[in-house]
């Protein structure tokens, strides 16, 4: 008789019908069915299953210390969800578990251990997050309309501008003390007189509260004073960039001018040499690759005379010479490329619509993932409404607070108002494989691609996770 042990979490602190308990009695009823040993329980209560929040999960982390211990070969969860809430997450964890000789079931979607049924599991969940993303691209479509007016979309003006009729106004009295202070900061000197005199004269931010460093750090970066308009429609991921918006829409002059390009331009000089972030790399097949020998191939990054390079290595050091990371990644993207031409993209249409094993589970899973894109970012806005409330934030971060909040409410409503599609249609299915096509990110190779094969440091032997759906069209590739 085989150990398993049985994974279960809820992520609400309102339990429902996939409360632990019940998760735990389908995993137990599933087990003795299929004559497994449970040996031991291990759940989470009211932690979400973004992959961000994984770390937090201290059942979960225990549970994957103990699969090295060899007690158990397979976990057993109610649905997999209870893991984890999007492909990329379920591939590294399959691929852990694989390493340690641990199978993972979800009791109530088990449509057995058939290639067609893994892929086409995963392929159906990944289409479903495209699905939802892209009907929440449209809303924002609808939001930009304001924003290229130039209007104010929300939250209080920063220092130094009133709002008229959704219009920015410059206050004189406030935009005197903006102009002292990237004088001061043009200058290299400190703001501690200019701080005390505000505080004198009872001149607070727009909040109330008086006017402090971070105030200040906030208005030296802020572009609108040489009166341009930027506007995110959605949030950057790198936290850098939240400031600087490169993404956002741009609109010159389109506010009265309270600092002119040159002063302001060189301020942000000023203030960047203080400290330089380099930009993280961002390399797609972490995971994927193997030495010629067998073993799987490590990440590294060498620093030389101010440059970094990084490379993959073979993790048993068999001699085998290193390869560079962007040689394999340029490898992956021409494959894939290759593997979703026009021939196999009406051959994997056609599979998904096809596939009946996972009918009302596709719908299920469907309506888990807009429950979770639903609740994170309703999450979010309590967050922000928290953050506002405090009465700490600067003029330019409530602002910016104000707008995102909206954006937020809207993309909830519309998210509400989703239903998932019946079934989709083969046009639906090739607009998302054209999307990985054209813009092959991490999700996509794991989701496409099953292992590189090294040789010779420039041969790459590339296998598709999609075998045994595309079958005599052949899914390896070699480049």
């Amino acid at each position: 008789m085989s150990n398993a042990v049985i994974y279960a979490r809820y992520s609400s602190d309102k339990q429902t019908e996939d409360s632990i308990e019940a998760q735990v009695r389908a995993c137990r009823d599933y087990a003795a069915n299929k004559g497994y040993n449970v040996i031991d329980v291990y759940a989470d209560e009211a932690i979400s299953g973004k992959g961000s929040k994984t770390a937090q999960r201290a059942q979960y982390q225990k549970m994957l210390r103990d699969c090295k211990k060899g007690e158990f070969d397979t976990i057993l969860i109610h649905k997999y969800d209870r893991i984890a809430r999007n492909v990329g997450e379920h591939v590294n964890l399959t691929a852990k578990l694989q390493e340690m000789g641990v199978e993972l079931i979800a009791t109530a979607q088990d449509f057995g251990k058939s290639n067609e049924a893994k892929i086409m599991r995963n392929l159906m969940w990944a289409l479903s997050e495209y699905y939802i993303d892209n009907l929440a691209g449209e809303v924002r479509k609808g939001l930009k309309e304001t924003a290229l007016k130039g209007l104010h979309t929300g939250g209080v003006a920063p220092f130094g501008y009133d709002i008229v009729d959704q219009k920015y106004v410059i206050n004189e009295l406030e935009a005197e003390y903006v102009r002292k202070i990237f004088v001061a900061a043009m200058n290299r000197e400190g703001f501690t007189d200019i701080i005390k005199e505000l505080s004198e004269r009872g001149i607070t931010g727009k909040r109330g509260k008086p006017i402090k460093y971070t105030q200040i750090y906030e208005m030296l970066r802020n572009e609108k004073y040489t009166g341009v308009y930027a506007y995110s429609v959605t949030e950057e991921k790198n936290r850098a960039d939240r400031r600087t918006k490169p993404n956002a829409i741009r609109i010159e002059n389109a506010l009265p001018i309270i600092i002119d390009k040159a002063q302001f331009n060189e301020v942000q000089k000023i203030m960047s040499e203080r400290k330089q972030t380099g930009k993280k790399s961002n390399y797609l097949c972490s995971g994927l690759v193997y030495c010629e020998c067998g073993a799987k191939m490590h990440g590294m990054t060498s620093k030389r005379k101010g440059h970094s390079y990084p490379y993959f290595y073979c993790s048993k050091r068999c001699g085998a010479p290193v390869v560079h990371m962007e040689d394999v990644d340029k490898a992956a993207k021409k494959y894939l490329t290759s593997l979703l031409s026009d021939e196999n993209q009406t051959r994997i249409s056609k599979a998904l619509r096809s596939y009946k094993g996972a009918e009302k589970e596709r719908i299920d899973d469907f309506k888990a993932i807009l429950k979770s894109r639903i609740d994170e970012k309703q999450r979010r806005y309590d967050t922000l409404m928290n953050n506002l409330s405090s009465g700490v934030l600067p003029a330019e971060v409530v602002a910016d607070i104000g707008a995102e909040m909206k954006l937020l409410k809207d993309e909830i409503a519309c998210l509400q108002a989703t239903e998932p599609p019946k079934d989709y249609t083969v046009d639906q299915v090739k607009n998302w494989l054209d999307t990985l096509k054209n813009s092959p990110n991490t999700s996509a190779i794991h989701l496409l691609i099953n292992r590189i094969d090294v040789k010779n440091k420039t041969e790459f032997n590339i296998q598709s996770t999609l075998n045994s759906v595309l079958c005599e069209t052949g899914c390896g590739g070699r480049t």
